[in-house]
């Protein structure tokens, strides 16, 4: 009986071993063909979901759009880190796919050499990269046609832009199922668009705005801002005159909105051969001060602790140091309940001012981007000269407050011009009466007093919207790839689509960059070089003024020319050499607590990087293990 009990559990145990190795080999099955994309996302920004704009977007497709990815499997063989970025590739695709319903059709294709499926590659423009000397092409590629045979492509899938890849997979879609576009009128003193006539081409920031938007220049001596512009922006203003300040008055007076770029100084303009007096500079004052809104043209701000470590030809000499009027400001520095910069992760400014409320406006303000406490308004005369960062360093003194860079406006306001449009000068009107006459009677009654709240964003820099600020330019086979370092055109965008009415993309647009810096380790660093040029400046001013006591001293000379020191000259340079050793030492010391603080700081961090993990794991064993060993002497007794 026990024999054959025995013999039963044998039987049992062999059977259940038979039916779980079934059930996991069904579940491998089930799980590779059913749920192969889902997926538990913990990274800090949600890296690997799809965001709600991107699925809004895809919801906005009325007719089916072709996804052609063209991938040379050899490719991922030779080049590893290509390979597992088509699989993050395909898998976001697939996730697209499947959310328009079927809308979104891919075609994953292997484009062989010297086949139909190659020549169609290189038909879209896909780039194709030598794998050996053979001359054989590889291709990691993508072209996306709607039903109008529009089409969009991307040349090459670069792991460079793996944290951009949401983005532009949506950008695409939009671009294909939103053929209208929102219209933009510009109004800018700088050389941003195309100049056929002298061969200039337009900033890529203005690639970045035509991607999405339709943009429309506003002549200068525009009276009025035609009815289809939806958005006006506004980037440094200057010189400009009544007839254009009456028109953005009367623009905003009927609901318009607007997106302005100010700057004490930009840095741009100050280069250009030729720029007159000034030119640095821009505001819209006349208007600012009926609207209740302060900004000074002649003020940039500097933030000790995100100022930029530049090295800069000064007579003659090369200065290191950080330069205040440069700066990168982080997610800590930018509102995250705002829709424009919630999700940002980095804006680059260059010599940027300050704006707040006037003390009796009505309007309400909303900062967006704003300093620290640690950061001063400093005369924009020490930027637009010859540089010297270590000026503009020693002279630094914080207030002690933050001060507001960009923010967003809103609230009722009156006209600038409370007495109707500004009248032509006579001159004109003897010129050319019934040219001005016509003008006037085009123009709309006049108002005074808007009829709905302002709705507008200012930023106080505009030299964020330079490339060299914002783009990183590199050589790829032959082919300029640009990588955004900061998130400065997203700025931009974001907010002429706010502005504009349209917000699928602003949740998606800044998703990849994934930079984060150890905050803790450069606040260290900051005091300690605090303390540096605290005890350099005191060095210098020994320095005068042991060099001034010496020239005080009588000095008698050889006759070959050689310098006899008296004995009360000697005793000042040992006072002086004394002195010298002990600063010296002070420095040592300064830079050995700055090494021994980050050095703690960086044992730390990698103890609890490394060992946390493991000893989380560790102690739950344990006590799991405790666990059952009670329960198992429970069973027993």
């Amino acid at each position: 009986m026990n024999a054959l009990g025995n013999m039963s559990r044998k039987k049992l145990t062999i059977a259940g071993m038979v039916v779980a190795a079934i059930f996991l080999f069904f579940v491998n099955i089930w799980s590779s063909l059913g749920i192969q994309s889902a997926q538990l996302d913990l990274t800090e920004n949600h890296l690997y979901t799809l965001s709600q704009g991107s699925k809004e977007v895809i919801k906005t497709i009325d007719e089916p759009i072709i996804f052609r990815l063209y991938y040379s499997p050899s490719f991922g063989e030779i080049s590893p880190p290509h390979g597992n970025y088509f699989k993050r590739v395909r898998e976001l695709l697939e996730h697209f796919s499947a959310v328009s319903g079927g809308k979104i059709d891919l075609k994953i294709i292997n484009p062989i050499s010297f086949s139909v499926e190659e020549d169609e590659a290189v038909k879209f423009g896909i780039q194709g990269v030598p794998l050996d000397q053979s001359g054989e092409l590889g291709y990691f590629g993508m072209a996306a046609i709607n039903s109008t045979d529009d089409r969009k492509t991307v040349p090459f899938f670069n792991p460079q832009r793996e944290q951009f890849l949401e983005y532009d997979l949506t950008r695409l879609v939009y671009e294909l199922a939103e053929p209208k576009k929102k219209k933009i009128g510009l109004i800018t003193s700088l050389l941003i668009e195309a100049d056929p006539m002298l061969q200039y081409k337009p900033w890529p920031i203005m690639e970045q705005i035509t991607q999405f938007f339709e943009v429309k220049p506003i002549e200068t001596e525009a009276l009025k801002i035609d009815d289809d512009i939806d958005v006006l922006l506004i980037i440094h203003p200057k010189f400009l005159k009544d007839n254009l300040l009456y028109a953005i008055d009367q623009f905003v007076m009927r609901g318009g909105r607007l997106l302005t770029f100010l700057d004490p100084q930009n840095e741009t303009a100050r280069m250009t051969p030729r720029a007159p007096p000034g030119a640095g500079s821009s505001e819209l004052k006349k208007l600012f001060d009926v609207w209740g809104i302060e900004f000074d043209e002649n003020k940039f701000v500097g933030d000790r602790t995100r100022a930029i470590r530049v090295q800069a030809p000064v007579k003659g000499r090369d200065v290191i140091a950080d330069y205040l009027s440069w700066g990168i400001y982080d997610k800590r520095a930018m509102n995250a309940n705002d829709i424009v910069t919630g999700q940002l992760t980095s804006i680059s400014l260059a010599s940027a001012g300050t704006i707040n409320l006037k003390e009796n406006s009505k309007l309400k303000m909303v900062p967006l981007l704003q300093t620290s406490k640690i950061s001063q308004r400093i005369d924009a005369e020490l930027v637009r000269g010859e540089i010297n960062p270590e000026a503009i360093l020693k002279q630094f003194k914080s207030e002690n407050k933050s001060f507001t860079i960009a923010a967003r406006f809103s609230g009722m306001v009156k006209s600038a011009f409370p007495n109707g449009p500004p009248k032509p000068k006579e001159d004109k009107i003897k010129k050319n009466s019934n040219s001005d006459t016509k003008k006037i009677e085009k123009l709309r009654p006049h108002i005074s007093e808007a009829k709905t709240d302002l709705n507008m964003i200012v930023m106080a820099d505009t030299d964020l919207l330079t490339s060299r600020f914002w783009l990183q330019q590199q050589e790829f086979f032959g082919k300029k790839i640009s990588t955004p370092v900061s998130n400065n055109a997203d700025f931009l965008v974001n907010s002429l689509e706010n502005l504009g009415g349209s917000q699928a993309l602003i949740s998606l647009r800044s998703r990849g960059l994934s930079v984060r810096p150890f905050h803790t380790i450069q606040d260290i660093k900051n005091n300690a070089e605090d303390k540096y040029r605290k005890t350099e400046q005191q060095l210098t001013e020994k320095l005068k003024d042991l060099q001034g006591k010496l020239q005080g001293l009588g000095m008698k000379s050889q006759a070959k020319g050689k310098v006899i020191l008296t004995s009360a000259q000697q005793k000042a340079f040992e006072k002086f050499r004394a002195e010298m050793l002990n600063v010296r030492k002070q420095l040592r010391d300064v830079q050995l607590a700055l090494r021994r603080d980050i050095e703690h700081l960086d044992t730390k961090l990698k103890i609890v990087n490394i060992w946390s993990m493991p000893i989380l794991i560790a102690i739950v064993a344990i006590v799991l293990a405790i666990v059952r060993r009670r329960k198992y002497r429970q069973l027993t007794s």
